[in-house]
C-alpha cells in the first residue's frame, strides 16, 4: 500500500517533462474542496467555506478533534499538515450554480447568468414564491434522492422576476440549511462564511446569503481557491510563505442588514416547501 503522509508532505519532484528548466518539488497535495477550505483560510475550528459551483460544498473546519453527528452531514479530513491533522464536517448540495443553467437554458427565462441579479431586485415586495431545486432529489441534510423540484406560493402577480428571484432564493436557503446543522452539530459560534465560485458574483444573492445567517459573507478578489490552496500549501512547506500570505487577500464583504424577524419568516416559509417535497 502506498505510504500515508501530509497534505505538505515530500512527493518527489517533477519537471513537466521538461517543459519546466529544472525540477520543482512536489508539496501541496490536497482535494479540491479541501484545498479551497484551505486557500480561504478556513485554518481555525469554527471557520467555514462554502464553493457555489454547479453544485456547492460547504465545509467548517473542526479543529484537531472530529465531530460526528446524525444530522445529514459527513466528518471528513481537511488535511494533515507537519503531523498535525484537521478535520471537517462537510455537506454537499447538488443544485446551486445549476439553477441558474436550469433558468436560462431548460425554460428560457433568462439569456444569460447576469440579468439574474437586476430581475431579483425588481420582483415584487412580499412575493412568497418558493422554488425547491430538487431536480435530482436533495442532497445535504436531506439526502433523499425520490425528491421532486417544486415551486409554491405563485399568486395571480408572480411573473418571471418573482421566479428568478425564488431561483436565486434557494441557493442561499441550501446553503443556510447545511451551515445551520454544521453550526448545531459543531457547537460552534461562527464568525462568517468564506465564499468562492462564479455565483458569488451576483450582489443580490451574497446579500441574501450574509442576511439568512446573520452573519458577514466574505468574498476574496479571486474564484480559483482549490488551486491556491495547494500553492499555499507547497509555498508554506517550502519556506516561500508564511502565514501572513491568508492576511493579504483582498475580500468584499456583506453584512447582515434584514431584520431577524423576517429572516426567522422567510426561513419557515423555505422549511415549509422543502417539506412539501418530502412528503409527496
Amino acid at each position: 500500500m502506498p505510504q500515508v503522509t501530509d497534505s505538505n508532505g515530500d512527493y518527489g519532484e517533477t519537471d513537466f517533462d521538461g517543459y519546466l528548466d529544472k525540477p520543482v518539488p512536489i508539496r501541496g497535495v490536497m482535494g479540491d474542496s479541501h484545498g479551497a477550505l484551505f486557500g480561504q483560510g478556513c485554518l481555525q475550528a469554527g471557520m467555514v467555506k462554502a464553493t457555489y459551483g454547479t453544485g456547492s460544498s460547504i465545509m467548517m473546519n473542526t479543529g484537531e478533534q472530529p465531530v460526528f453527528t446524525d444530522l445529514g452531514i459527513v466528518t471528513s479530513l481537511a488535511w494533515s499538515m507537519d503531523g498535525t491533522v484537521n478535520y471537517v464536517l462537510e455537506g454537499n448540495i447538488n443544485y446551486t450554480g445549476a439553477v441558474i443553467t436550469w433558468l436560462k437554458e431548460e425554460v428560457g427565462m433568462i439569456a444569460s447568468a447576469a440579468e439574474t441579479q437586476e430581475l431579483a431586485k425588481k420582483s415584487r415586495k412580499g412575493d412568497q414564491t418558493y422554488l425547491v431545486p430538487a431536480f435530482s432529489g436533495l442532497g445535504a441534510p436531506y439526502w433523499n434522492s425520490e425528491a421532486k423540484a417544486l415551486i409554491c406560493g405563485i399568486t395571480r402577480t408572480t411573473g418571471k422576476a418573482e421566479i428568478v428571484k425564488a431561483a436565486l432564493d434557494s441557493i442561499a436557503y441550501q446553503i443556510t440549511d447545511v451551515v445551520r446543522v454544521m453550526k448545531e452539530a459543531g457547537g460552534m459560534k461562527l464568525a462568517e462564511l468564506r465564499a468562492d465560485g462564479g455565483p458569488t458574483q451576483n450582489d443580490y444573492l451574497m446579500q441574501f446569503q450574509s442576511d439568512l445567517l446573520g452573519i458577514p459573507v466574505s468574498i476574496p478578489e479571486t474564484e480559483e481557491l482549490s488551486g491556491i490552496g495547494a500553492a499555499y500549501a507547497a509555498g508554506l512547506a517550502t519556506g516561500i510563505y508564511d502565514r501572513t500570505v491568508f492576511d493579504k487577500m483582498n475580500r468584499r464583504r456583506f453584512e447582515s442588514s434584514l431584520a431577524k424577524e423576517e429572516c426567522t419568516r422567510l426561513y419557515k416559509g423555505w422549511k415549509d416547501a422543502v417539506n412539501m417535497v418530502l412528503m409527496r
